[in-house]
């Protein structure tokens, strides 16, 4: 069976956040976002944004994995990075037999640049290859 998806963050000579997204089988993307949250103020419209985005990598992982043969209801935990810069968010994925892990830099989630966007994409197709 296939690892899970490893996705990590650290840089610390620049301050800037080093976000990596891939499987353990040596599929890895890179991508720098200088940008945090402790830019902004906290409101509870972040938050309900922030829910909403992971709602929607979790919608489209379990159309995903339907489309592709696999009818299982897609079973989800997280565990939401507090903290500095809000650290790491991780959305674990499962159906029946497999497990998938998305793990993304908030701001990432938050992101709507271009890059941002992408890489949320690019996560919620390695969680679809990983669980079918």
């Amino acid at each position: 069976m296939k690892e899970g998806l490893a996705i990590d963050t650290a840089d610390a000579t620049t301050g800037g956040t080093l976000v990596e997204i891939g499987t353990l089988d040596n599929r890895i993307i890179r991508h720098r976002n200088e940008t945090t949250m402790d830019n902004n103020r906290f409101t509870i419209e972040i938050a309900q944004e922030f829910h909403r985005r992971m709602a929607a990598i979790i919608d489209a992982v379990q159309a995903g994995v339907w489309e592709s043969g696999v009818h299982d209801l897609l079973a989800s935990a997280t565990d939401y990075g507090v903290g500095q810069k809000r650290g790491v968010q991780t959305l674990a994925l499962k159906t029946g037999h497999r497990s998938a892990y998305v793990r993304l830099h908030w701001d990432t989630i938050l992101g709507d640049a271009p890059t941002d966007r992408q890489l949320v994409a690019d996560a919620i197709g390695s969680a679809i290859n990983e669980l079918t």
